[in-house]
């Protein structure tokens, strides 16, 4: 499947690109967030990854 670049007036929370961008953001994913809930949100936190261990390296062993 081919990408199709959009222009910024394409572009809306369903797109992958913008939602993760909004997202990363604490504050802007903050007022989003008010916005869509109608609730008040004092503070937002991203949990902590998965992280890979690369075992060859940090394990000690050889490859």
């Amino acid at each position: 499947m081919a990408n199709k670049t959009k222009t910024i007036q394409e572009l809306n929370l369903k797109d992958d690109f913008l939602f993760g961008k909004v997202m990363s953001d604490s504050e802007i994913c903050r007022k989003v967030l008010e916005k869509i809930l109608n609730v008040p949100i004092k503070k937002v936190e991203f949990p902590v990854t998965q992280k890979n261990i690369n075992t060859a390296l940090d394990g000690g062993a050889s490859a």
